[in-house]
């Protein structure tokens, strides 16, 4: 079975994976959880919430450093932030659950411009996983668009900022951040500039 905790940044996606790997704890299952490596914004062997919210994880930069230390046994496959994982993830992911694993990933469904986040070095993006999973949650952050005062709808992109200025559609895709470089934004709220570099 494979669940996709999605939505944009700040969204609850770790905080509500952390709870599902937590109850497969209590519940005596056999659990990995895999965070990518170059995500160290709360720390280098947990996945985190912003919020403070974390629990042990294994650092991997591949979808092969995963498969490689995924045993038999193991009966619960987390990963945090597929989306910075390489298209490999895809068949992997898949794989365990053919094995008959609970696979649990979460990941932005959409890239700072708001297109479908494409995993790297490939084709494939997170709707391949959307498209095939057996139970989605699609989360919902606050808007914090100010205008004299916080927007306050439901936010589902993420805008990302330099200076607190948003960005244009031809900058990089993946910069890992946080509240320095993001904000969670109503679809009103979401700018994305024309390209600088033209």
């Amino acid at each position: 079975m494979l669940t996709v905790i999605t939505g944009p940044m700040f969204s609850g996606k770790s905080i509500e994976m952390i709870r599902q790997v937590n109850r497969s704890k209590i519940a005596g299952k056999r659990v990995i959880v895999f965070k990518f490596t170059a995500d160290n914004r709360y720390s280098q062997t947990e996945a985190s919430s912003y919020d403070g919210f974390s629990t042990w994880a294994i650092p991997a930069s591949t979808a092969e450093e995963i498969f490689a230390r995924v045993e038999p046994d193991h009966e619960v496959v987390a990963i945090d932030e597929i989306q910075f994982f390489d298209d490999a993830a895809v068949d992997i992911i898949f794989d365990f659950v053919k094995q008959g694993k609970e696979v649990i990933v979460t990941g932005l469904n959409l890239d700072f411009r708001g297109l479908p986040f494409e995993l790297r070095g490939g084709t494939r993006t997170m709707a391949d996983l959307l498209v095939r999973a057996d139970s989605i949650m699609s989360l919902h952050a606050i808007c914090t668009f100010k205008n004299g005062h916080i927007c306050g709808a439901p936010a589902t992109r993420t805008q990302r900022l330099r200076d607190g200025q948003p960005v244009a559609v031809d900058d990089p895709i993946v910069q890992i951040g946080s509240s320095e470089s993001y904000e969670a934004r109503c679809l009103k709220h979401h700018i994305v500039l024309p390209a600088q570099n033209i």
